[in-house]
């Protein structure tokens, strides 16, 4: 239960199960009335669900490769009473030619799996892992798509480790969409920021807007 959006969410009780990140990166999201959005990586539809309820009048379509993640995504939608908003895709975002038109969507949002599969031990447990490590899809991937199902001017909203921020930005503006907002996360004032909330704007100038930290402990700065 997400007790802020009045959301029944249920997860794997084993396995993946959705973190702070997915609601910080839902609530960076800026949409337009009427705005048409795409999640990338949705598992159990979280970040879909807390924007349907933040834009009313926006319809979004959550794409999960997981079969399994899937199966929840579909049952939140459903209990919730948003399968008039929210279009559950199972399938493989690298083929995003196949499954949706060109620059049909007005904002992109993801929290994507962001562990390189080559440093550190990968979790145990395959579900987490795909979702975690950059196995089935990484960061070209994402960006290429992004590239290609944005409008001219629509916006990718991402959550991504700081220690990573430099090749984000790097790949952001090597496709095009140019990073216009950035805000840290700090688990406190005392800690150094262990993630980063990035927007960027398909075709637009440079010109990045850094937005004050944001402290997970509510404390200020």
């Amino acid at each position: 239960m997400n007790v802020k959006y009045g959301l029944r969410i249920r997860q794997p009780q084993d396995g993946y199960r959705y973190s702070i990140d997915s609601i910080l990166t839902a609530e960076f999201v800026q949409a337009k009335a009427g705005s048409k959005i795409l999640e990338i990586g949705a598992g159990c539809g979280v970040i879909s669900l807390i924007i349907a309820k933040r834009f009313p009048d926006a319809t979004i379509h959550a794409i999960e490769i997981q079969e399994g993640l899937f199966r929840f995504l579909k049952e939140n939608i459903k209990h919730n009473q948003l399968q008039n908003r929210i279009k559950p895709v199972l399938g493989d975002i690298k083929k995003f030619r196949k499954l949706f038109q060109a620059g049909i969507f007005d904002h992109i949002v993801t929290n994507p799996p962001f562990r390189n599969p080559s440093a550190g031990r990968i979790c145990l447990d395959s579900q987490e892992a795909l979702a975690r490590h950059e196995i089935l899809v990484n960061m070209d991937d994402i960006l290429s798509a992004a590239a290609w199902l944005l409008r001219y001017g629509g916006r990718l909203s991402i959550i991504y480790p700081a220690e990573r921020l430099s090749l984000l930005l790097y790949k952001m503006t090597g496709t095009k969409i140019e990073p216009k907002r950035l805000r840290c996360v700090h688990p406190s004032k005392e800690v150094q920021a262990r993630m980063v909330l990035v927007q960027g704007i398909k075709g637009a100038g440079e010109e990045l807007r850094v937005e004050p930290p944001l402290l997970l402990n509510n404390s200020a700065m």
